[in-house]
């Protein structure tokens, strides 16, 4: 009876083992093939008395085999105000969406509106047909007024959102060259309206062009809208962004994807770093947008944990994402744990030395935002001390000391960073091109792009 019970027993342990190493690897919920999501922590012990630990996630678009792209449902947004007229920026949006035009089928929906201060639908959405007559559409924009630029992105949105959910890509793709000055300009409510949009799968792409335009509002905008952003000095180089947009869309595998995280009890989330988040108690809801194939995106939460004893789950997370045809598909489940020890020693011991330096950069990366606001509200000396700062910490991380990729890593980020130091220091009248420069740079860093 004795051997009897110890056999039960062991066979009870074993399975509950087997049970944890199956939450681990999140296959307790059939998944979908498309999305992967992977977690780690810089610290998989930490100290009894808690503390700050950074969860890195990344999430993987998988490549998989498709026969033909999906069809395409475009609506392109161009700033026509009068300052387009400078620098060749309005020709060589012409050759861009012309390209465009070039490469779309006659299964695609595309959709052509123009703004200034008045927002003018130029081709209303509909199949690519005849694209002589799309291209002399296009040859016909001049620039001339002022810049309305949310009501030529609404009307880009109500323009494919006509055909939404009907097996399509759909994105808008906003240019403009200068300020929001006409109907909507808050940058906080066209925020919330491309956000409802990508909540529907209609996602955004800006593109900035030139010295002029807000950089914090089309940031804010792709962000929001699940897309893009993209900072061109040079006109000329349209042509490339439009086709990357393509590309990207070519091989799109999931829309609007999200992950969420439910938080262990007592955990609280410090930052988010790389993502647009919402937050809801203890679920968080890390939005994404739209990702291709072959595409990876890197996000770092700063979580502060609670004092405790043992080891203990301190969040679960899933991808959620719309694909053709399934509006609610979800990659792997993974839940990440933590181990409480006594022993300083221990926690050094586990420690990720490659998500430390993840987490290096991309604490640096808040603080690079920091010296651009003080930038840009003419603080320069300001601007360089946050700077210093970031550099210096940085460059003293642990991270450095190892071998492999993780010196590599916060090595590369202190060397950029005392390039964008030189930049400031040297701007004298280009501060506005520096500016926008290394806010692409570090918008790209956080976002994995």
């Amino acid at each position: 009876m004795k051997l009897f019970t110890a056999t039960i027993g062991g066979m009870v342990a074993a399975l509950m083992l087997f049970a944890v190493s199956i939450a681990m690897a999140g296959a307790f919920m059939p998944h979908s093939p498309e999305v992967r999501l992977d977690g780690k922590l810089n610290c998989p012990w930490v100290s009894r008395e808690g503390g700050l630990v950074y969860l890195h996630l990344a999430v993987s678009a998988q490549e998989i085999e498709r026969r033909g792209r999906l069809p395409m449902n475009l609506a392109v947004v161009i700033d026509r105000s009068g300052s387009m007229g400078s620098e060749g920026k309005m020709e060589n949006v012409k050759a861009a969406v012309r390209g465009l035009i070039d490469q779309l089928r006659q299964d695609d929906l595309l959709s052509i509106v123009i703004y200034d201060d008045v927002v003018e639908v130029l081709r209303p959405a509909s199949r690519v047909d005849d694209k002589l007559i799309l291209r002399r559409l296009v040859d016909e924009i001049s620039p001339r007024g002022w810049t309305n630029l949310g009501g030529g992105m609404m009307e880009g949105f109500h323009q494919v959102d006509q055909h939404c959910g009907r097996g399509y890509v759909n994105r808008v793709i906003l240019l403009t060259d200068g300020l929001a000055n006409r109907g909507i300009t808050s940058q906080d409510e066209l925020g919330r309206i491309a956000r409802r949009y990508c909540s529907r799968s209609v996602s955004l792409s800006a593109i900035g062009v030139g010295l002029e335009y807000n950089e914090n509002l089309l940031m804010t905008l792709a962000n929001s809208g699940g897309g893009n952003y993209y900072y061109l000095y040079h006109p000329r180089e349209l042509a490339k962004i439009f086709q990357r947009e393509f590309d990207l869309l070519s091989t799109l595998v999931a829309q609007n994807a999200c992950v969420d995280v439910t938080l262990g009890r007592g955990v609280r989330l410090r930052d988010a770093i790389g993502c647009e988040l919402a937050h809801e108690g203890d679920r968080l809801m890390v939005a994404l947008g739209d990702l291709a194939a072959g595409e990876c995106r890197e996000v770092t939460l700063a979580l502060d944990l609670p004092p405790g004893i043992g080891t203990r789950p301190i969040a679960d997370a899933v991808v959620r994402y719309a694909t053709e045809g399934h509006a609610d598909r979800r990659s792997n489940s993974i839940r990440i744990l933590v181990t409480y020890t006594g022993d300083a020693a221990s926690i050094d011991k586990h420690r990720d030395w490659d998500i430390q330096a993840k987490a290096d950069v991309a604490v640096s990366t808040r603080k690079v935002e920091q010296a651009l606001i003080a930038l840009d509200a003419g603080r320069k000396d300001e601007a360089l001390n946050v700077l210093n700062d970031a550099r210096q910490t940085i460059a003293s991380s642990p991270a450095a000391a190892q071998s492999g990729a993780a010196s590599v890593i916060v090595k590369e980020q202190a060397s950029r960073i005392r390039g964008f130091e030189e930049k400031i220091g040297s701007a004298g009248g280009d501060g506005a091109r520096v500016k926008k420069s290394i806010q692409y740079e570090n918008y790209k860093i956080q976002r994995q792009r």
